[in-house]
């Protein structure tokens, strides 16, 4: 049979082995190889290999672009009969890895590197790493010569496969022989437009059926876009209602809030009203029972006056209005006091120069008074320089015009005492000692206006110095009567114990006068000539009267009675018994035994601690221990 010339011959001929792999020979001339679709076995191997037919391969092309090459083949039919072929993106069939380490035969022959670098003595890294140096010993004798079974292996597959490619080209030549349309008759103009036809049709319907496809895509996608849109649109409509709802909730919880705040500020500001109105209602409550209270207490004090008064002997002291008379004694320095405010006063305040030296004598008057000890030599001082200041201010001997500065002096001086009795000597009796010390030793200098002064403010406050209880006139004020007997005004809420106090302090001013004698330091000593000098309101005797008068009643049924009587016989006990001596001795010895031990004194109730006190006193004077009151020793 000759070879590749058989028409009979058909594709189910036994297959040729394809080609194997080119490989490197021993020698440097490199020699293209041809990929087939089939590996080559290991040599070991003892199988025999079933070669796969091919097509006929033009040699292959190398493309030098990259370290690995590619094999251009040439397009074919999806029906052609040989196996699928692995190829890249551009249909290019990839060659082997082992393929890229391929050495050029000319930089073998001719090495450029360093020495020993290039050939079968030196090194060089190949595809996989290996160096040329490390080549095996089976490697080293096929170099020296020995035979090798690969070359061998290598010549018989590239005959084969040279020989199976001619067979197959022969044997489509001899098929394209036998085809009668193809030899036989060309096609005409007819077949050829037909077909033309049949093709212009076919890409036609082709084109047709590509458009309607594109058509339906781009419907199908709008269509997506426009549920997408719709679908967005609804999203977005849902997150702007849940926004909108939201807002409105916050705007809703704001406006409740702000409503509850407003609520809650009105409750605060009608009840804080409330609170106010109360507060208002209970301080006017406060006012008017204070008021009522007041009034009962006035009322209560008349009342009781007027029961005392009723009680007691209706028969006046002395005669009523006489010369002399408690009732007398009072209307005289109740008319005194009356000249000194309706005539001293408004003179000064309205006159600027008398006013300024007024004023300047009141700066230095108050703070001595205040300076007042129980030193004699600071009680000399203090003297001396009221003195000076009152003589400075006393009118020219032989006039009657000009003493209102004088005067108001005077009785701004007189207030100071007064007030020192009601504020330091009812705490301390002792300090009424240097008052009365001050009070004599003007006297005896020649001052003998402020003995009348005086007087008339200590009425004005202490009516119980003159014996003579004021009874309310017909279109006098209970208020106004109150002032008359004395009392703080309504607003001081004076409880009836302060006023009795009080009361106390100024008995024991006039009782230190009484007891003080000019004759002995500081206030004196003085001549005998100005004995005359200090007035019968203010010598021993009217002490003794006044002890009289208090005893007596209604004086001796009030309240503070038993109070006065104890602070007068503590201040000014001991210089009335040492002036009057075994008369005065019966008189307290009648005090106690009647009116203090057999209670036949007609006291007040009220008074029990008052009486303890008082009875105490007269306790210690009938042993013969009667003390004065620490204050009276004057020191250096």
């Amino acid at each position: 049979m000759r070879f590749g010339l058989d028409s009979s011959s058909d594709e189910s001929d036994s297959p040729l082995p394809s080609l194997p792999p080119l490989q490197r020979s021993s020698s440097s001339r490199r020699t293209p190889s041809y990929r087939s679709s089939t590996r080559l076995p290991p040599s070991s191997s003892s199988k025999p290999f079933s070669p796969t037919p091919v097509h006929l391969i033009p040699p292959p092309t190398l493309n030098k672009s990259s370290k690995r090459g590619r094999v251009l083949l040439p397009t074919t039919d999806s029906s052609d009969e040989d196996g699928p072929q692995t190829t890249d993106d551009e249909g290019d069939i990839l060659e082997d890895e082992d393929t890229s380490d391929d050495y050029d035969s000319e930089e073998e022959q001719w090495p450029v590197g360093p020495i020993g670098s290039v050939g079968v003595n030196g090194w060089r890294r190949g595809g996989k790493g290996k160096a040329r140096n490390q080549i095996s010993a089976e490697e080293g004798r096929l170099l020296e010569g020995a035979p090798d079974a690969f070359q061998q292996w290598d010549d018989k597959s590239r005959a084969d496969s040279w020989a199976t490619a001619n067979r197959t080209f022969h044997l489509s030549l001899s098929r394209s022989l036998r085809t009668p349309s193809l030899s036989a008759t060309p096609p005409s103009t007819t077949d050829i437009s037909a077909l033309l036809s049949t093709l212009t049709l076919a890409q036609s319907a082709a084109t047709s059926a590509l458009l309607t496809s594109f058509s339906q895509r781009n419907e199908a996608l709008w269509s997506d876009i426009e549920a997408s849109i719709l679908v967005a649109e609804r999203e977005e409509g849902e997150r702007m209602r849940v926004l909108e709802e939201q807002r409105r909730r916050g705007e809703e919880m704001e406006r409740k809030a702000r409503e509850m705040r407003e609520e809650e500020e009105r409750k605060v500001k009608a009840e804080k009203e409330k609170e106010e109105q109360r507060e208002r209602e209970n301080k006017e409550q406060r006012e008017k029972e204070r008021k009522e209270a007041e009034e009962k207490e006035v009322e209560r004090k008349l009342k009781e006056a007027e029961e005392m008064k009723r009680a007691s002997v209706t028969r006046t002291p002395m005669g009523s209005g006489v010369e002399g008379s408690p009732q007398a004694e009072w209307e005289r320095w109740t008319s005194k006091m009356a000249h000194i405010k309706s005539h001293v006063l408004p003179h000064i305040s309205t006159n600027p120069s008398l006013r300024k030296s007024c004023f300047l004598a009141k700066r230095s008057i108050t703070p001595k008074i205040g300076q007042l000890t129980s030193s004699s030599s600071a009680t000399l001082r203090i003297i001396n320089q009221l003195d000076e200041l009152l003589t400075s201010l006393r009118p020219p001997a032989g006039t009657t015009e000009g003493g209102e500065p004088y005067t108001w002096t005077l009785n701004h001086l007189a207030k100071s005492l007064i007030k020192q009795a009601e504020t330091e000597v009812t705490a301390k009796l002792g300090t009424a000692y240097p008052l009365g010390r001050v009070v004599v030793g003007l006297l005896v200098r020649g001052h003998q206006e402020l003995g009348e002064v005086l007087m008339a403010r200590l009425v004005k406050k202490c009516f119980w110095i003159t014996g003579w209880w004021p009874t309310k006139g017909a279109e006098q004020s209970p208020d106004s009567h109150l002032k008359t007997l004395g009392h703080a005004p309504p607003s001081a809420s004076e409880s009836l114990t302060q006023y009795a106090t009080r009361q106390s302090g100024l008995i024991a001013l006039y009782a230190s006068i009484l007891s003080t004698s000019p004759l002995v330091a500081p206030q004196g000593p003085c001549p005998p000539s100005s004995l005359s000098l200090v007035p019968p309101h203010f010598r021993p005797a009217a002490g003794w009267r006044l002890l009289l008068l208090l005893l007596r009643p209604p004086l001796v049924g009030l309240e503070p009675t038993p109070l006065l009587l104890v602070t007068f016989l503590e201040i000014a006990g001991a210089t009335l018994l040492s002036i009057y001596g075994r008369q005065f001795g019966k008189l307290l010895e009648c005090l106690l035994r009647e009116g203090v031990r057999e209670g036949k004194g007609g006291w007040s109730e009220k008074s029990r601690s008052s009486l303890v006190r008082l009875e105490l006193w007269l306790e210690e004077w009938e042993k013969g221990a009667v003390e004065r009151v620490g204050g009276w020793e004057v020191d250096p």
